[in-house]
């Protein structure tokens, strides 16, 4: 290949690394006052042409769950992993974390990497909600009042059987649980639900409960200066379940409260007619929404609704629970139960100093061979630090125009190129010292150099840019991120020593007189 064509391949090259390159440094100089301003379409173009960092460059959280299947028949447990692989990813998505990994592992195991996340608690509870979403109806509070007083006098015989100290017994151990102003909202400390639960084990407490309706707490909240939970006696027929929901919006407002959190549900056309149905059969009763057994709102049936609408109202809740709800609701329930075997979590300020230490390394490693190259190779030296600099510059572009993420072992791949990626160069300045050193001129020198060369630098580059495919296909998280980045800088590697650095001692020999021992 001519010189011209030569010089115009590696100009061409070059310049679409520095410009995709620079997507990645005008990312990273934004301050958060200048990301506000930028219109959204614009920051997510920029965002997606920028170079990615890792969970332990950028700060997040790192999980290894187990999907509980042992709960599942055996016909539900054979996709029981990748359903909730699916869901899990649909939840994340909604979410907004960028870049996020999750990935199978092994028969029940799931892997899930979050870069960015700074309410990792947050994230946490949204990803193990099992999103058992059901619409039941409540029994009134006057016949669960009543039933409350039966169970009250059970357990107080039961007490004074079971002790000898009557006189420190209450004559009311169960309606002494509950607020006063009952039977028409029932209300418990969030710390008696225990012993009310307990209370509810009895056997003769369970004989007198009713066989088609249980006890459900509600969400949590501040009344008379105490954290309680509403108790309801709710049916166990289920009349709708979540997959009636065709879609679940956050907003504010609800009739009682203009500045209350809600979630807004819309039903599927199938629903419809069937919650019209049973709106209009249950006018003046109140309808619990639950998920997770957990009763979100009970809102009174004012009217037959014929829209398929409904309302969960948040209480005192902050809108982003009420995103959250809505997120979970929209993503769909999960087969089975989540547990979490492995977490770790990296703050920001950890990836900072990850950062700044690699870059630091870098630094180090690349000025140590810079000057070692000059002192050794003098011109031939200066061509092959160039070569350094545009390999580093070839890596980083192509990793963001892949959108691949950048990792702290990433980091350490980019140290090792920095002192690798002058092998080669040293190999073919070596066997132009000895094509010099057998009296060839300085032009049949070069070109004998880097013909004899070729092959060597062939091989080796072959055989570790095997070890770093592998180490990508088979590892996992930071083993992943070295593998690429030692595989596109291997690559850049062989474009800079067999084409640049040639094209480099080609066009200067061929226009300057430059005396052997430069070389």
């Amino acid at each position: 290949m001519k010189l011209g064509r030569r010089g115009l391949l590696i100009l061409v090259v070059v310049g679409l690394a520095l410009w995709q390159f620079s997507y990645t440094i005008k990312y990273y100089k934004l301050t958060p006052e200048e990301r506000a301003a930028l219109p959204v379409e614009e920051f997510k173009k920029l965002r997606r042409k920028a170079l990615n960092l890792g969970l332990d460059l950028q700060g997040g959280m790192h999980l290894i769950l187990r999907v509980k299947a042992e709960e599942l028949t055996p016909e539900e447990r054979k996709d029981a992993r990748d359903r909730a692989l699916r869901i899990i990813e649909n939840r994340i998505n909604q979410f907004g974390v960028s870049e996020p990994q999750i990935m199978p592992l092994r028969d029940e195991y799931i892997v899930i990497q979050l870069p960015g996340v700074r309410d990792p608690e947050r994230a946490k509870e949204i990803i193990q909600k099992t999103a058992q979403l059901q619409f039941r109806l409540v029994e009134e509070s006057k016949k669960t009042w009543k039933l409350i007083e039966k169970i009250d006098s059970i357990v107080h015989a039961y007490e004074i059987s079971t002790t000898t100290d009557t006189y420190a017994l209450l004559p009311n151990p169960v309606l002494s649980l509950f607020e006063r102003g009952a039977p028409e909202r029932l209300f418990i400390k969030v710390e008696d639900t225990s012993l009310f639960n307990k209370y509810l084990r009895l056997p003769e407490v369970c004989n007198i409960l009713p066989e088609d309706k249980e006890f459900l707490y509600s969400k949590p909240s501040e009344r008379m200066g105490h954290k309680v939970v509403e108790v309801l006696l709710v049916n166990k027929e289920v009349l709708l379940s979540g997959d009636a929901i065709s879609d679940a919006r956050p907003g504010i407002g609800t009739a009682e409260n203009p500045l209350e959190p809600r979630v807004d549900l819309d039903m599927k056309p199938w629903a419809r007619r069937r919650w019209a149905d049973i709106t209009g059969a249950n006018v003046g009763r109140r309808i619990a929404i639950i998920l997770d057994n957990v009763v979100q709102s009970a809102p009174v049936v004012r009217e037959r609704i014929i829209g398929g609408r409904s309302q969960i109202t948040m209480g005192h809740a902050k809108i982003e629970d009420a995103r959250d709800l809505a997120l979970v609701i929209r993503a769909g329930a999960l087969p089975a139960p989540l547990e979490i075997v492995e977490e770790r979590t990296v703050g920001p300020t950890l990836g900072s100093d990850s950062i700044r230490a690699g870059i630091r390394a870098m630094y180090i490693g690349a000025i140590v061979v810079f000057i070692f190259m000059i002192f050794y190779y003098h011109l031939s030296g200066i061509i092959a630090d160039i070569a350094v600099i545009i390999n580093i510059i070839l890596i980083l572009a192509v990793l963001s125009l892949f959108n691949a993420t950048l990792t702290l072992p990433g980091i350490a791949g980019l140290v090792l190129v920095v002192g690798t990626s002058v092998d080669a160069n040293v190999l073919i300045f070596e066997r132009i010292r000895e094509e010099l050193a057998a009296g060839k001129t300085l032009k049949t020198a070069i070109s004998a150099g880097f013909s004899n060369a070729f092959r060597t630098i062939l091989d080796a580059n072959l055989t570790t840019l095997l070890m770093a495919v592998i180490l990508y296909f088979f590892g996992t998280g930071p083993i992943k991120g070295f593998g690429i980045t030692l595989s596109i800088g291997i690559l850049a590697n062989f474009f800079t020593a067999i084409v640049f650095t040639r094209f480099m001692l080609d066009w200067i020999t061929s226009f300057y007189k430059v005396p052997r021992f430069l070389i």
